[in-house]
């Protein structure tokens, strides 16, 4: 049996990202990468929603956001590797007592971004900005009376993304082993004394082997990019992955209003309508010029209980009578629309702060909790995974900032609560 210097569980976004750079910090790690699905990007990875941007309300998430776009922007212009990169801009629908929020008056001080006005809104003709129907009073849907439009954000494709690192590292001698499912950890002594029941109590404890599907595999680290599957996988060692999954779902809606509505670019000049975000209930639909349609979803919070499905199914009945009735009562071209497909898949919640969760317990690596974010982190997390794996106090990001490993630790964490989760 083989012995790595680290095995990185998960080919998802993350965990690509992290065999990249630590690739790039040393190229002589023996990296093996495994993953229960036949090919890389087969998870969550695969079901996001697929936008980016750098609209947060902790500094912490605005860094690794920033840092992961600009490194994706460099990739697409500079490298020529299409990542499915537009900048549609993020439009956020205010009503009266979200315009003067100051969370947004201190991002457009971080990033580019702009207000626009009820009048400039109206000008599109897509939008019933005074709802004052009875169903509108019935679902709360107030007056919108602005919006908040961030330009250094957009959709961008997973798969591409995910593709490039992919092939990056086979460049590198990382191997990469598809279907190979981790069935449990192995908790060993350091020192062991041959006795039955080890490691005991009173003994030094350390992860000594993975037991997958496919037989044993040995490593001196054991990197978990396990997005929610995480914690049932360290729950039987003790360890606290600090994370909750809860289903999300993404509505394909379509028809020739949605097209016609697609192609309007007024508002950013880049080719198709904005990503845009609703008033109250945090609804949002992104563009999908391909598909001809709108992706629709929404982070839907009490009511959506905190479970696990291995194969999450799409509600059709959740689409009809929780989030078409706000469509249609706001954006007049969904009116007319249909739905044309979908998907559903799971957020890695962290629930405590937003923030993600980078930290090492014995010889395991825990990098998760990005809580609907992680494609629009992935760079930056994998930046500071390498990092924390190398030792380093600080993890370097690729625009040039820094920040402190242990901020996204346990122990000295050292973040803000973010308000901005969609």
């Amino acid at each position: 049996m083989r012995k790595f210097d680290a095995i990185i569980v998960g080919a998802g976004i993350t965990g690509l990202s992290t065999a990249y750079h630590l690739k790039i910090q040393n190229k002589d790690l023996r990296i093996a990468i495994i993953d229960k699905f036949p090919t890389f990007a087969q998870g969550n990875t695969a079901r996001a929603t697929a936008g980016f941007r750098d609209l947060f309300s902790t500094d912490t998430n605005f860094m690794l956001s920033h840092s992961s776009i600009e490194f994706y922007r460099h990739v697409q212009n500079s490298m020529g590797k299409d990542l499915g990169m537009i900048f549609t801009g993020y439009m956020f629908l205010l009503a009266e007592e979200e315009l003067g929020n100051p969370h947004l008056e201190k991002i457009m001080k971080k990033t580019r971004a702009r207000t626009v006005g009820k009048d400039e809104l109206a000008s599109t003709g897509y939008f019933n900005l005074n709802p004052d129907s009875r169903e509108a009073e019935i679902i709360n849907a107030k007056p919108v009376e602005g919006a908040f439009l961030g330009l250094n954000c957009g959709i961008i494709e997973p798969d591409l993304v995910a593709e490039f690192y992919y092939n990056e590292l086979l460049k590198t001698d990382v191997e990469f082993h598809f279907g190979t499912e981790l069935l449990s950890l192995s908790l060993e002594p350091v020192h062991p004394l041959d006795y039955p029941g080890e490691p005991f109590l009173w003994q030094e404890k350390t992860i000594g082997r993975l037991i997958t599907s496919r037989g044993e595999m040995v490593a001196d680290y054991y990197i978990m990019c396990t997005d929610v599957w995480t914690t049932n996988l360290l729950d039987p060692l003790g360890i606290d992955s600090h994370i909750r999954p809860k289903k999300r779902q993404v509505f394909q809606v379509g028809g020739p209003e949605i097209e016609k509505m697609l192609a309007d670019d007024s508002l950013t000049g880049a080719g198709t309508f904005p990503f845009t975000i609703l008033p109250g209930t945090g609804i949002h639909f992104r563009p999908a010029p391909g598909e001809k349609a709108f992706r629709v979803s929404v982070a839907d919070e009490i009511g959506r209980d905190f479970s696990f499905t291995e194969e999450p199914e799409l509600e059709k009945d959740f689409f009809t009578y929780s989030v078409r009735p706000v469509l249609n009562e706001y954006v007049l071209p969904f009116r007319n629309s249909r739905l044309i497909g979908g998907w559903a898949g799971h957020y890695s919640y962290n629930t405590i702060d937003m923030n993600p969760y980078i930290f090492k317990c014995l010889n395991v690596i825990v990098s998760t909790g990005t809580s609907g974010s992680g494609i629009m982190k992935a760079d930056a997390n994998g930046r500071i995974t390498a990092s924390l794996y190398s030792g380093h106090e600080k993890a370097k990001l690729f625009d040039g900032s820094a920040i402190r490993v242990s901020d996204l630790g346990i122990e000295n964490r050292n973040v803000g609560f973010e308000s901005f989760v969609l």
